[in-house]
């Protein structure tokens, strides 16, 4: 059985190390340096953001409960640790005296360095009039790979094993997004074009998702893989695949990024 000393030690148990440092030195990050970058960037991005909730929503209906009538849930402390992401994740502090979900956060962020909402808002649109996700993907202008990355996701969501959920979520969000979004923000910064809501929106992941999401997402794994080695090698085939896709999204937005000086 694999032996897992503390939460601490899960990346080096369930991701390849290979494929993280991968996913660290894209070179994307160096690519986002002008406003048209962010722009650019920000419009296929959206995608993955806005997916995240799925993910979230799934691990919330796993370990609490949701109906009614209500019932206790059976691992209170895994029910807590995921009540508190989706609390920040959905109606965080939105550094203006008000709140806001993470996602609006992102759209807010996007209006103000002039990027195009018009893709994920009637992305959004036409999911609220009862679309299917791939009906409501048909025509926008939207890589592939952000297509892909989407539609993985979801399918996890939908399909997936709850250790296999937990798994993709921490190790495909919450333990490797304070690393990627301090490169982005590294470069952002170096160029000066980074303005106030992307700034407030990569700092509060930076924080939140290092200090508090990222360890409380950790444990969760723990707590539902229950030491089992089968549970365990399915959580790291979900770990990997959800970063493996997490760099074909990058290599799309590269992609897109290529005729910008």
């Amino acid at each position: 059985m694999t032996q897992i000393s503390s939460p601490d030690s899960l990346s080096d148990v369930f991701v390849d190390t290979d494929q993280r440092e991968r996913l660290l030195r894209h070179p994307i990050y160096a690519r986002v340096t002008s406003l048209e970058a962010a722009r650019r960037f920000m419009q296929e991005h959206v995608f993955a953001v806005w997916d995240f909730m799925s993910l979230a929503k799934r691990l919330q209906q796993e370990v609490t409960c949701v109906e009614v009538p209500w019932l206790e849930a059976a691992d209170p402390q895994s029910a807590r640790f995921v009540n508190e992401i989706v609390l920040a994740e959905e109606t965080d502090a939105d550094g203006r005296g008000g709140f806001s979900s993470h996602f609006e956060l992102y759209r807010q962020a996007m209006q103000e360095v002039g990027a195009g909402r018009t893709p994920i808002d009637s992305f959004i649109r036409q999911l609220r009039n009862g679309s299917s996700v791939s009906d409501a993907f048909a025509g926008l202008p939207v890589r592939q790979q952000t297509i892909d990355f989407v539609t993985h996701t979801l399918s996890l969501s939908a399909n997936g094993q709850p250790h296999e959920v937990a798994s993709a979520f921490c190790f495909g969000r919450e333990d490797v997004i304070p690393d990627m979004f301090r490169n982005l923000l590294d470069s952002c910064e170096s160029a000066n074009t980074i303005l106030e809501r992307f700034r407030y929106y990569l700092d509060r992941h930076i924080e939140v998702d290092g200090d508090t999401h990222g360890p409380m997402a950790r444990q969760l794994v723990l707590n539902l893989c229950g030491g089992s080695a089968e549970r365990i090698e399915e959580a790291r085939t979900a770990a990997n695949q959800a970063i493996e896709f997490r760099i074909r999204l990058w290599d799309g937005i590269l992609d897109e990024l290529s005729d910008v000086g």
